[in-house]
């Protein structure tokens, strides 16, 4: 997701006082923290109120916190690179929920492009024990943000009360989901006694063998996602006036039903929100406070979805009400989502009042073409045709 302009750029996660300073400040207390993700929420929380009162102060440090960011998850990839290398760390994004645990040693990887899920450890000593160990955790991991911090190499915290996560979209032998630890165990088991693989990589402190197994998920594992959020959907669909196809359109195209999606916008969860501009906005409309929601906020899905689907409902009936057609409005929505409602205007007006009367002068059809040809970033072409094309799947769900 772009920013949705220069005021919309925030996110709680990456705020930090005005100055070089005071930023660079701020980055040396989480860098030392044993601690980096709890230690930027604090950072966060400390010094929030401070836009609230001067909004301008946002916009002035936009760019400057988007590169704080930017250092940040360097620094917390730091710490993965010295035990697989720079070149084989991987971190979490859009479409791949990514989990170190054992001194950065294990890794989870679960690509939702794919439908693949990888476990790997680089432990040498037990490590068939260690390997099925990270199975496990992997597919027991709960379906709920507090129990997982994907920015350090924390333990998940296990529990039988809740869901996992990956439930039903990975089977056993029997054809059965996964969902408590005796079935988990006899599928760990089996994975490495049938499936167990080897391979070197390359390393700044020489050449490591990795044990891993790959996993493949259900071949519908997009269609599961989507039954699974849809009593969500359909709630906050209802509630904010917003198509329950364009919902989940949305969601397909952000993070492809991955929960624990992340960007560097930076943005979080199922409709990949950014605290300080749709998260807001969202929150606003929902919740009646203005403030910027937490990255844990927005990776329970619930919350995600609910704020996403109001900030939809931001779109279409304030900051595009202008659009009288419903079909071209829903065209502009989808683009504004990804872009910002000022970009979208651009693309037909300098003018924002032109902008406006040119659009109301043309059929849909056309305002799509207008968007797909005129939209300034190539990101947010793409993704309207997506959204679009995505939205056509969940009409009948």
């Amino acid at each position: 997701m772009l920013l949705a302009g220069a005021a919309f750029g925030l996110s709680a996660c990456s705020k930090t006082l005005s100055g070089n300073a005071s930023r660079l400040l701020d980055v040396a207390r989480i860098a030392s923290s044993s601690n980096p993700a709890k230690a930027i929420e604090r950072t966060a929380r400390s010094i929030g109120k401070s836009y609230e009162r001067n909004p301008a102060q946002a916009v002035n440090d936009l760019r400057a916190l988007r590169a704080d960011f930017n250092r940040l998850m360097a620094l917390l990839s730091g710490r993965a690179g010295k035990q697989w290398g720079k070149k084989n760390t991987r971190t979490p994004d859009r479409a791949h929920y990514v989990k170190y645990t054992h001194n950065y040693q294990s890794r989870a990887i679960v690509d939702f492009d794919k439908g693949r899920v990888t476990v790997e450890t680089l432990q040498q000593d037990n490590a068939v024990e260690s390997l099925k160990s990270a199975i496990i955790t992997t597919l027991l991991t709960p379906d709920d943000p507090r129990a997982v911090d994907l920015f350090s190499d924390a333990e998940i915290r296990l529990s039988s009360r809740s869901t996992p996560y990956l439930y039903g979209l990975l089977l056993d032998g029997d054809g059965k989901p996964i969902g408590d630890a005796k079935r988990a165990e006899r599928f760990a088991g089996l994975q490495v006694a049938q499936a167990l693989k080897t391979k070197a990589i390359s390393t700044e402190s020489g050449k490591k063998t990795v044990h891993y197994v790959e996993m493949a998920m259900v071949s519908n594992f997009q269609d599961k996602q989507a039954q699974k959020y849809q009593a969500v959907v359909h709630r906050f669909a209802r509630k904010y006036g917003i198509s329950e196809s364009l919902v989940f359109g949305v969601i397909r195209t952000e993070s492809n039903f991955n929960p624990f999606a992340v960007s560097s916008a930076p943005a979080f969860g199922l409709m990949q929100l950014v605290p300080g501009s749709g998260g807001r906005e969202g929150y606003k409309k929902a919740r009646g406070r203005d403030m910027a929601p937490s990255r844990d906020f927005l990776f329970n899905a619930d919350n995600n979805i609910e704020l996403g689907t109001a900030y939809l409902g931001v779109l279409f009936d304030e900051q595009l009400k202008g659009v009288f057609n419903d079909t071209s409005r829903e065209y502009c929505v989808i683009a504004a989502y990804n872009t910002g409602p000022s970009n979208v205007l651009k693309a037909f007006s300098k003018n924002r009042n032109d902008a406006f009367d040119v659009i109301n002068r043309s059929r849909p059809p056309q305002v799509y073409e207008r968007l797909v040809s005129n939209l300034p970033y190539a990101e947010t072409r793409r993704y309207i045709q997506k959204v679009v094309k995505y939205r056509r799947d969940y009409v009948r769900l």
